[in-house]
This record gives structure tokens, sequence and C-alpha cells, in this order.
């Protein structure tokens, strides 16, 4: 699914009113899907919506929500920001259509917050409700809320009451996910054609809530031009690439992976890859390290084999360890180099000669990258499927220049990079981002700060590597692991909270993403 700017999004609502389909008509539309999420998710006994209507577009949504809800019997209180009659000619058009409706609905009323007394009338009218519908501000907003607007959202927001948003929660920039002096939180945010960028980036982010994406036909054709090659990675997107597992299918046919990785130092990192590669559904995973650790791995991996090699004499892996691990290099499907492995200049020169000579399918984390440090065009001369999976820090230290933390030019720069160096790059972050080697991006919708810990990279490095030598392709393998790792960390912090989670929680808790992977796949291919 794509996403999109607010000016795209114009774009292509503009364009098809003007060829498809009229301005009333995708109005109605968007109400439709709101009121029947609401009516879906809030039982009929005691319902009753305060609907807030604001001055735009986003307010003639919010007028057909009112429409529809008390056509099926649900009390709707609608609080007017600014008279009606300021509303746009649909959103006017619609308030006209609630207006016959009102003397025949027991149970509709109209609210009209330019009396002196608003804030009065608010407070009476959310002690019978049961929910809040936000049509106040939708993507149009680009300053920050101030007098009345400003106080109606604080309204809102200590209610305790939940809340579902039209498009966007008001107060936040859909482009940027800035929340302009302050915003609603919301507890669903249901987005109208596409998500917007904004919606996915923090701290936007945190006021969306759950993220609902509402269809509302908009022709493929009008899209295509408009779009600007940004998709949302969620569990949909993420089962339309797992290739079906045959049922009698054996270790060999698995995949292999090769994990060259820790140090003396860091013997963590190397146990963490390894068995997330494993929970991939990887057959076979093989670890190389430096020979003094082994014993120490060994202790905490019982899948794995062990392959010792030459070390420094900082016990990170020599440029000696090329002949031990050349054979398995050579049974391989897939490499993973870097975890923990230590910046040692003389293992720097063995990550140099492991990514030039592996001619195999590679994933390069952590240290496998800061040893390319300045040397990224080491990438492209590579004919093998590559992927990288640097934090903002370690991609600095690769291209030798800052990162920008904006959305687009954070996006900019992760598709600029995919495809000067040919490579598959998962830039880790909140969220993270993956890019083609073509320059499409991919927005990671789930994660949360549980992830905020030593060792998680580790993990999801592990899970790329698992997945891309099952014969997945690199950017299947990037979007299905990044999808994994992130709903892990959702799903480990309801149950040990955000500050609760260490990186090995990971691994215990794949097990219900994985299921949710392949039963969203096997339906897929049913239909």
């Amino acid at each position: 699914m794509d996403v999109l700017t607010n000016a795209r999004m114009k774009k292509i609502d503009d364009e098809t009113i003007a060829r498809f389909c009229p301005g009333i008509e995708l109005m109605e539309r968007a109400g439709k899907q709101v009121a029947d999420f609401i009516l879906d998710r809030f039982p009929k006994e005691g319902f009753k919506a305060s609907i807030f209507v604001g001055p735009g577009n986003n307010g003639g949504d919010a007028l057909v929500v009112a429409r529809l809800l008390s056509d099926r019997g649900r009390a709707c209180s609608v609080l007017y920001l600014k008279p009606p009659e300021s509303l746009p000619i649909d959103g006017f058009k619609n308030y006209e259509r609630l207006r016959q409706r009102v003397s025949s609905h027991k149970h509709l009323k109209e609210i009209n917050l330019t009396r002196s007394d608003w804030v009065n009338l608010i407070g009476r009218d959310f002690v019978d409700s049961t929910i809040i519908v936000d049509g106040l501000f939708g993507t149009g907003l680009t300053r920050g809320l101030e007098g009345q607007a400003l106080e109606v959202i604080r309204l809102i927001n200590e209610s305790g009451l939940p809340v579902v948003s039209i498009d966007t929660p008001s107060g936040v920039n859909g482009d940027t996910g800035e929340v302009l002096g302050e915003a609603v939180i919301a507890d669903s945010t249901i987005t109208m054609g596409y998500p917007k960028l904004g919606l996915l980036f923090h701290p936007g982010r945190s006021h969306v809530g759950d993220l609902v994406t509402a269809d509302l036909g908009f022709p493929d054709e009008v899209l295509e031009v408009h779009s600007m090659g940004v998709h949302l990675l969620d569990r949909d997107e993420a089962a339309r690439r797992l290739s079906p597992r045959s049922p009698d299918a054996h270790k060999y046919e698995c995949g292999t992976a090769l994990l060259v990785s820790g140090s003396r130092e860091y013997t963590g990192a190397t146990v963490l890859a390894a068995e997330a590669a494993l929970r991939s559904g990887c057959g076979m995973v093989y670890v190389a390290v430096p020979e003094g650790v082994r014993g120490l791995v060994e202790t905490k991996l019982t899948e794995a084999i062990t392959i010792p090699v030459a070390e420094t004499s900082v016990g990170t892996i020599a440029p000696g360890a090329w002949p031990a691990i050349q054979p398995y290099v050579d049974k391989a499907d897939a490499l993973i180099v870097g975890p923990g492995m230590g910046r040692h200049p003389e293992t720097t020169k063995f990550v140099h000669e492991l990514v030039a000579k592996a001619g195999k399918p590679l994933v390069i984390d952590a240290d496998g990258v800061n040893a390319l440090e300045g040397e990224a065009k080491r990438l492209e001369a590579l004919d093998v499927p590559v992927v990288i999976t640097p934090h903002s820090g370690e991609l600095a230290r690769l291209l030798k220049t800052d990162i920008p933390d904006g959305p687009l030019d954070r996006i900019e720069t992760t598709r600029a990079t995919a495809k000067s160096l040919c490579v598959t790059l998962i830039h880790k972050g909140a969220p993270t981002l993956i890019a083609s080697s073509a320059g499409d991006v991919w927005i990671n919708y789930h994660g949360n700060s549980a992830l905020a810990t030593a060792g998680t990279g580790d993990v999801l490095t592990g899970l790329v590597g698992g997945l891309l030598a099952q014969d997945e392709d690199a950017l299947d393998a990037a979007c299905m692991a990044c999808f994994l790792h992130g709903r892990a960390g959702e799903i480990a912090s309801w149950e040990l909270g955000l500050r609760g989670v260490i990186a090995g929680d990971l691994l215990a808790f794949l097990g219900e993403p994985i299921l949710e992977l392949e039963a969203t796949a096997a339906t897929r291919r049913l239909s």
C-alpha cells in the first residue's frame, strides 16, 4: 500500500473528482467507512457519540458519520467549531442533509460552540458520551492551534473517552508527524485512501492509535501518476512475500546460513543472531567465531554448529580465518557478517576479504558495516544480493556524511543509498525503513520502544540472514524480517512492559508473529 504526502494525496483527490467521481460522493464514502468502523467496534446499547465538526472537508466527513450513525439508531451530538455556513460546498451539502433529520431523529442534536458558554456545553455533552469522533482538522493543517481550537483538543484528550480521528488526529502534521503545539490523542485513526507520511513518524505516530486505511476507490491510474514510491510494510505486505514451505521439506532444503560473528568482548551478539536465524525457519546454521570463545558460544547455542577460526591478540577474528571458513561458505546459501565482531584493524581487513570472496548472498550488519567505513563502493562491485542493516550512526560512518532526521529527507537518503550501492538497505530506527536497490522504500508499521535495548539489532540481522538462506529474495527477506522483529517487540511488551523487554525475549515471542505471517500468507493463497 502506498504512503503519500499531503500534497500528493490532494492531487489524487482533485484528479479523481475532476475525472471520475464527484467530491460529494468521495465524502460519502469516507464518512461511511468511519461509520462502519464505529458500528463494528462499539455496541449499540448505551451508545452516544460526540462528533466534532471542523471548518474544512474533514468536518464534512464528520457530518456524514453523524447522519449514518443516527440513521442506524445511534445517539449523536454534533458539535460545530465554526458556523456550518462556513463549510466548503460539499461539507455544507452534508450539513443540509443532516439538518433534515434533526427533527425526526430524537437522539440527534446539534451544539454550536460559537456560544460563550461552549466549555460547559462540551462538559455536559461528555457526561453520557461513549465515544468522540474527531473531525476538526485534517491534513491541511500547517500551523499550531491556538485559542478555542486548542482548548477543545485539550478537553477531548482529558475526557477519558475513546477517540476516533478522521484521516489525521487534529493537530498532527500529515507530512512530518510534527505535533503542532498539541494534538488529539486518538485510539483509532481512519485515514482516507492511503496512509499519510506523518502518521508513521513520531511524534505524530503516538497520537494515531490503531491506523486503519479506508479504501475510497481511487483509480489505480491516478495513483500511478502521483505515487512517490513509498509503501507501508504491514502484515499483509509481509505475508505477500512469504514463499510456501513444502510439507515434506528436510533441513537441507530449508536453507543453510553461515554466521561470521563475535569476539572476546561481544559473544552475546553471536548467540542472538544465530538463534534468530534458526527461528526464521532456516534448516542449518553454521557459526564461525574466534577460537577463544568457541566454548562459551557452544554452551549457549545447542542447535548451531560452531567453527573456531583464527583470532587477533584481542580476541577478534583475524585475516587468517579465511581457510577455515571457506568450506562452509561453499555450503552456505547466505552469509551473515558483522554482529559483535569488534573494530580491530585486522578484523576490518578480514571483512574486506570475506565480502570480496564470498560469492554468496550477504547480510552485513554492525561491525561488518563499520568495517566498510568510507569504503561503501566495495559493495557496488558485488554481483550477489546484499542486505545491509545500519542504524543512522553506522550509515553516517559508511557514507562519511550526516544523516538527516526529517521523514522525507530520511526516506530520500535511504532510497538514494540503496540505489547507488545496489543493495537492499534496512535503515533501522523509529520507524525502520527498507529500501530496494531499485529505489522503492517501505516503512515498517510495527515496532515500539521495547526494541530500544542492546542486541535487538542482532536478532533482526539473524532473521534477515535466515530468511535469505531459505532462497527468499533479498527485499522479501528484509521486509519479512522487519515485520517479525517489530511485531515480536510489540507482543513482548504487552507481557513484560516496554522497559522490561531484553533482546533475548524477542526470540521467545517470535512464534506469534510467525503464526500470523503464515496464516495470512495461507489465506492469500486460497483467495
